[in-house]
């Protein structure tokens, strides 16, 4: 019997979907609920039925091929035409709804505490936030909205930029006093906290140090969540690289302090995204013109 469409089976859809999507088997296991065998052989299966090889399986995990890589970038973009329809469909006739994708340490330090306003301003809009501190793409990720930094050209969406930034070195108050005054060769080092393991186009001491022309001895504490870079380094424990966008209510509150006179200047800046051609909602407009307006002022 001829299958509607002429399309594999749904479920190896599916499965090798997740599989793209979340970069391995085990995680598109675990989403969908499934053995990491299941999936493979839903993967192998719908490979059979194709006549080519969707993943390069390597020693360390599964790389997609060209062949894969069409085929998970036109279901992602089908898949997201579906989902705008269904929240469409869902939302007729109720709250509407906006969802909106950050990091953990732009979502805790940037945006929740600016995000009061817009509810004042937008009360008949639901927000939902999906947190992430790998890069969020609101194809894959089907969300209307994601704050990422970088450089602005990312394929398939449409970027509006928002504001640069600045780096220095940040410290507790505490620390500061009792490291005692410090010159730019003192600083590679102090106990440095490490920012590992996240988005590449994130700046590091590595890159700061080179940018200063200093060396890096690559010794520290390392940590994969800028948020957490920031608590220890409230709590005394070592030297964080500040984003000023980021820590500037703490060193306006005392809680941090700046502990040289260096700073760079960062090669990217933060945008708000969304997927190229889609139509606004109400909601994604007035979101939209909210976090322009409060990034003005």
């Amino acid at each position: 019997m001829r299958r509607p469409y002429d399309l594999p089976p749904l479920t190896a859809l599916s499965a090798f979907e997740a599989a793209a999507r979340l970069g391995g088997v085990k995680r598109a296991a675990e989403s969908l609920n499934v053995t990491p065998g299941a999936v493979s052989r839903q993967v192998k299966a719908l490979e059979a039925d194709l006549g080519c090889l969707l993943f390069d399986r390597l020693h360390r995990g599964i790389e997609l091929t060209p062949e894969g890589r069409e085929l998970a970038e036109t279901l992602a973009d089908g898949l997201a035409r579906v989902a705008e329809v269904c929240r469409r469909l869902r939302g007729r006739g109720d709250t509407p709804t906006l969802t909106v994708g950050a990091t953990t340490a732009f979502a805790g330090l940037w945006l929740m505490p600016r995000i009061g306003g817009f509810w004042q301003d937008s009360p008949d809009v639901a927000v939902d936030h999906v947190i992430s501190d790998d890069p969020i793409d609101p194809v894959r990720r089907q969300v209307d909205f994601a704050f990422r930094y970088g450089t602005g050209d990312w394929p398939g969406l449409t970027s509006v930029l928002l504001f640069g930034d600045r780096l220095f070195p940040v410290c507790s108050p505490s620390l500061a006093a009792k490291i005692g005054p410090v010159t730019p060769q003192d600083l590679p080092e102090l106990p440095l906290l490490r920012l590992k393991g996240v988005d590449p186009s994130w700046i590091d001491w590595r890159s700061f140090f080179a940018e200063m022309g200093l060396s890096d001895p690559g010794a520290g504490r390392g940590m994969n969540n800028y948020a957490v870079v920031v608590q220890a380094a409230l709590d005394g424990q070592g030297v964080a690289l500040g984003w000023e966008s980021l820590v500037s209510p703490q060193l306006r509150a005392g809680t941090l302090t700046r502990l040289t006179d260096l700073s760079m200047t960062a090669p990217g800046a933060h945008y708000l995204v969304s997927a190229d051609g889609r139509e606004p909602t109400p909601a994604m407009a007035a979101f939209s013109d909210w976090v322009r307006a409060v990034c003005v002022d």
